[in-house]
């Protein structure tokens, strides 16, 4: 019986001892941290808090090779600008992301019924919940070609995208719990464009574009083989080859 309360009263006065220790710790300025910062660790703790949310406010590094792929992409694509591709790859994110807050992939053009059909199953899984996706104040920072090969008459070409949104699902109890964000994330996607045969076959919504060979003006079609600029009135001959969809993404 003595044992047992010699050890009770050893733990109450370690117990006492450490919750001393917390409190003059909490009270009493710190001196390596005084020394070599000028601060306390109240101070120094407001200043990791702001460190923290200024990389909050970074955007999100993405792959940097286009000075690999993009002279092979451009090689086997002369007709197609490299901005083009970078509009094509940016376009096709914002769609999806329209797509899903809306819950209508109506609006969704040059991608493969693949795509289509998981931007369907991300509505399907949201409205059985009862949550609708939102992806407020987006802002684009930069894109850039991550991947790229071609072969067999079909190519593909991996484009990363960085950008910040206010990123939230409404209805989600979690999401509820924590409210609206007040400030955007930073994010960043991978979107996979393709050409070739198998794929356009596989596409119900197809708007094919090109620039043009003699004025490099933009020139879209929905199908005709015979094109014509509407800024210089070049003839152009449509190639089915040549039309690039979005096949798929995510979040990196």
């Amino acid at each position: 019986m003595g044992s047992i309360v010699a050890i009770l009263v050893t733990v109450g006065a370690v117990i006492a001892v450490i919750a001393v220790t917390a409190l003059i710790i909490r009270t009493a300025p710190d001196p390596a941290t005084k020394r070599y910062l000028g601060m306390e660790l109240k101070d120094t703790a407001d200043m990791l808090k702001k460190g923290l949310r200024d990389e909050a406010s970074l955007p999100k590094p993405i792959s940097n090779v286009s000075e690999m792929y993009r002279p092979k992409l451009e090689r086997d694509f002369p007709h197609l600008s490299y901005e083009r591709f970078i509009e094509t790859a940016n376009s096709a994110l914002l769609a999806i992301f329209g797509a899903v807050e809306s819950g209508n992939t109506d609006a969704l053009t040059n991608v493969t019924d693949t795509l289509r059909e998981r931007v369907r199953g991300i509505i399907e899984h949201n409205a059985s919940r009862g949550i609708t996706e939102h992806f407020d104040d987006i802002k684009l920072h930069r894109t850039s070609i991550a991947d790229y090969r071609s072969g067999d008459g079909k190519a593909v070409a991996v484009f990363e995208i960085s950008f910040r949104c206010v990123h939230y699902r409404e209805g989600d109890k979690k999401s509820e719990k924590k409210g609206k964000p007040d400030v955007p994330g930073q994010y960043a996607a991978s979107i996979t464009l393709c050409c070739g045969d198998e794929f356009a076959e596989k596409a119900t919504a197809l708007t094919r574009s090109h620039n043009c060979p003699n004025c490099g003006a933009p020139v879209y079609s929905t199908g005709e083989r015979m094109l014509r600029c509407r800024y210089c009135g070049t003839g152009i001959t449509e190639d089915i080859h040549r039309s690039w969809l979005a096949d798929s993404y995510k979040f990196i």
